[in-house]
């Protein structure tokens, strides 16, 4: 049944994401045309067109992340939270299911979108100048850094883990702030909202104090010093991911039961 409600979801968020993803690739190709003839002809005209094609551009680029973090937030209230919730609740699926659903539906749209955000940035810049003066500099870099090919790509790995941990953990957190600002009868969405703020100072501060006890012991126990330098961004990303999946753990029970036994669709 997981499966039918994920193509559902898909079905129903690509109507508006495919759209602005062939919308990001046409504004990037725009841009880049017109600062290949603004820079070929001198015209007054072409370096308008290229600051009005630029800034919507730069607009569409962060126009694509908004709009794809407030579909899936929406998309989540809208179901479960207003009439709709009705229906979604009587379907012979688990509330463990209809939270999947939605999670794993965000995650890949956001993941899409970050690719998409990519792909536009290269069109963008086909042809200019920008790639063959930072190629250069980031070989170099990576020569002087001495880094494997093998330890290149374990990194990368583990960034791309990471990014994904995050992302799901920062869907769960609206999740549960929208479930339990609806527990309650009334000013539902201020409390969401309220509930929202409360998560993000208690994990800034949580995170804080836990930065500075790292620092603190390991400059006390002396083993920061001995850690090889390589080895350093393999313990940042592991007690990274170790520390999002367990907020985003925490995240989705408070969710799944809030759900199960507190939700007010009145």
């Amino acid at each position: 049944m997981l499966s039918k409600l994920l193509k559902h979801e898909f079905r129903a968020t690509s109507r508006i994401l495919l759209p602005v993803y062939l919308l990001l690739v046409l504004s990037a190709g725009l841009f880049n045309l017109f600062m290949h003839l603004a820079d070929r002809y001198d015209v007054r005209a072409l370096n308008i067109f290229r600051a009005i094609t630029g800034f919507t551009f730069f607009v569409t680029v962060f126009g694509a992340a908004v709009m794809t973090l407030a579909l899936m937030v929406y998309r989540f209230y809208k179901n479960f939270m207003t009439e709709e919730g009705y229906l979604m609740f009587t379907l012979p699926v688990t509330t463990a299911q209809l939270i999947w659903s939605k999670l794993i539906t965000a995650v890949v749209w956001t993941a899409a979108t970050v690719l998409a955000d990519m792909a536009a940035v290269l069109v963008s810049t086909i042809g200019q100048d920008f790639w063959q003066n930072i190629l250069p500099d980031l070989s170099e870099l990576w020569h002087y850094l001495d880094i494997s090919a093998g330890q290149t790509a374990l990194y990368a790995a583990e960034l791309i883990l990471t990014a994904l941990l995050s992302a799901m953990a920062s869907y769960l957190m609206f999740y549960a702030a929208i479930a339990l600002g609806h527990s309650f009868a009334n000013h539902k969405i201020l409390l969401s909202v309220v509930f929202y703020i409360a998560f993000s100072v208690g994990l800034q501060i949580i995170g804080s104090f836990a930065g500075i006890y790292s620092i603190v012991a390991g400059v006390e126990g002396d083993w920061f010093y001995d850690l090889d330098p390589y080895a350093i961004p393999h313990l940042a990303a592991g007690f990274s991911a170790l520390s999002t999946l367990l907020v985003g753990a925490v995240f989705y029970v408070v969710t799944q039961l809030t759900l199960k036994k507190r939700l007010n669709l009145q």
